[in-house]
């Protein structure tokens, strides 16, 4: 009898004040929910840089963190479109002076104990969502050109940008084929800018004409 006093009283206050989850969160958002998030600031020093909404948002951090540790990809249907409109915006300026120029699109990759750990990279979703709006093939994408080869501790706000680039060095690399080329770079989560900047040093490294990096979030 007391079980179900207390089932039924849970259920009452479930009612009234409904659990709130990342996964409910995203699971309501429509295409026209995300079109109205809450742009993100400009990412200091850093132009080249595109995030798209603002970190500080709950229904944004709700995004970022089902797709980065639950691997719900739900709103990159609507996203991978948005990133792609960036992209496309971003580059017919470069057309404008290179009509012979390659746009080459690169996921932030993660190592290979990281991958083993989680069994996916989340900036490999956001890349395969922005193809599907490629419908002229303008990207080429070549995720095997660009590696981590080294692991990373996670980055803590305590240390200074001098430390986080001393821990990030030397952990890309890049493929000679990209020499030529302009790099696309995608990820989730722009914060310092230090990993990005890591890894346009890297692929600089092989000739490539520039590199502009677009994320969901900043």
């Amino acid at each position: 009898m007391l079980k179900s006093l207390e089932k039924l009283l849970s259920h009452i206050l479930d009612s009234i004040l409904p659990k709130r989850s990342d996964f409910e969160i995203v699971r309501k958002l429509t295409a026209e929910h995300i079109a109205k998030l809450p742009p993100a600031p400009p990412v200091a020093g850093n132009s080249w840089i595109t995030p798209l909404f603002h970190y500080k948002d709950n229904r944004v951090r709700a995004i970022i963190w089902e797709l980065k540790y639950k691997n719900n990809t739900l709103p990159l249907e609507h996203i991978g479109k948005m990133l792609y409109e960036e992209i496309v915006s971003v580059i017919s300026d470069t057309l404008l002076f290179d009509r012979d120029a390659k746009f080459v699109l690169l996921p932030i990759p993660i190592s290979a104990e990281r991958r083993s750990e989680r069994g996916y990279n989340q900036s490999e979703y956001i890349a395969r969502a922005i193809l599907e709006n490629d419908l002229g093939h303008v990207l080429l994408y070549a995720p095997q050109w660009f590696e981590k080869v080294k692991e990373t501790p996670k980055q803590s706000r305590s240390e200074s940008r001098e430390q986080r680039m001393k821990n990030l060095d030397g952990c890309f690399r890049a493929s000679d084929k990209l020499g030529g080329m302009y790099a696309i770079l995608v990820d989730d989560v722009v914060t310092t800018g230090t990993t990005l900047c890591e890894a346009r040093k890297t692929l600089f490294e092989t000739d490539v004409r520039n590199v502009f990096a677009f994320t969901i979030a900043h």
